[in-house]
């Protein structure tokens, strides 16, 4: 299946998740909290801080970081934008576009922290992302980078069902070698790296009652959302 294709599966996938989500997004105050305070020992976010964040959903952890330059983007945003119930949460400061990770539509060198949480595996095109990423962050510039991670007999059995599109959400898959890799490749320098283990996410696992949840646990595919906290040079 072509990438393309495969990418307008996972949105697909990624609005149906949403259109059943009856909760509210208050949960993105603790996120906003979670990120200032991974940060702060390399970045003081201030007024006149440029913040991006990529695959911002319904209003983003961006919302209540206090900054008068903020921006988010998501090739969902046309359709979280008419959902009264979550843009109430939206902060007037925060710019909101429609697009992908893969065209990021600013300038060279804009950004002084860029936040990008659970989003790579939903992509088109990862290392495109990561390229664009590289070329509009400031020199010393913070990333917030979050994924989960597999490790290698994880990376097999969901690539077999990739093959049968079980997880149609997630096109891609990656290991801590692979992190590490595209990593080093940019020449970012790694400040912190925070993990939720391979174990304790399995046990959480144990709770799950849907198909891809029980081949999960049954088979011990088990990811490691691991946050780094990256800087540039």
């Amino acid at each position: 299946m072509k990438l393309q294709r495969r990418w307008e599966m996972a949105q697909e996938y990624e609005i149906d998740w949403w259109s059943k989500y009856s909760g509210d997004i208050d949960w993105y105050t603790n996120f906003s909290k979670e990120i200032k305070r991974e940060v702060s020992p390399f970045v003081e976010i201030k007024k006149d801080t440029y913040i991006l964040e990529i695959g911002s959903g319904p209003a983003g952890g961006i919302t209540y970081l206090d900054s008068n330059y903020k921006y988010a983007i998501d090739p969902l945003e046309d359709y979280f934008s008419t959902k009264g119930k979550w843009t109430k949460y939206r902060d007037k400061r925060v710019t909101y576009c429609t697009g992908k990770g893969e065209l990021l539509p600013f300038k060279d060198n804009f950004f002084n922290l860029i936040i990008i949480d659970n989003v790579l595996d939903h992509c088109e095109n990862p290392i495109a992302v990561l390229d664009e990423i590289n070329r509009v962050i400031k020199s010393d510039g913070i990333i917030f980078f979050r994924q989960n991670i597999y490790n290698y007999w994880g990376k097999i059995m969901r690539l077999i069902m990739e093959l049968v599109k079980i997880d149609k959400g997630h096109p891609f898959t990656f290991t801590k070698h692979q992190m590490n890799n595209n990593i080093t490749d940019r020449n970012w320098v790694i400040k912190k790296v925070k993990d939720v283990g391979f174990f304790n996410t399995w046990v959480n696992n144990l709770n799950f009652s849907t198909l891809k949840g029980i081949i999960q646990t049954v088979f011990f595919i088990t990811r490691n959302r691991t946050l780094f906290i990256l800087k540039s040079k």
